[in-house]
């Protein structure tokens, strides 16, 4: 295992948000001139391979984040955290979007949440080290 860096989480994360950003882009309607129909094909069969391939990076780096000292709470975490944060940041300045207050208040109760349950599994874990000293 590699020391506990949150670095791919945080490019999982990424990759996520990013993923769902062109997955949304691949769904639009028709453009107002139909004339470009096939340029309109061609951009939304691009958005789904570039949505395709984010979703395999998501994975290639959530397992590297799951093989670090930090292990699957850290990964979770942060990837989560940077991933909701980002599309929500997306959302609001690519396409206008708002988040209430209920969805930030709940998103950080989602992430607190993770941080007690991965707080509480480092103390269990630096119990189980000293017994074992």
């Amino acid at each position: 295992m590699t020391k506990s860096k949150p670095y791919y989480a945080i490019v999982s994360g990424l990759c996520a948000s990013s993923a769902s950003f062109f997955g949304k882009l691949s769904s639009f309607g028709q453009l107002e001139d139909n004339s470009n129909k096939e340029l309109q094909l061609l951009m939304k069969v691009l958005c789904i391979v570039i949505m395709v391939l984010l979703n395999a990076c998501v994975w290639r780096f959530f397992v590297k984040a799951l093989h670090t000292n930090g292990g699957t709470l850290v990964a979770s975490l942060v990837s989560a955290a940077s991933n909701y944060t980002v599309s929500a940041l997306l959302g609001w300045l690519i396409f206008g979007e708002q988040t209430s207050i209920i969805w930030w208040i709940g998103t950080t109760l989602v992430m607190a949440g993770l941080l007690l349950i991965m707080t509480d599994d480092e103390s269990n874990r630096d119990k189980s080290d000293k017994k074992l000293h």
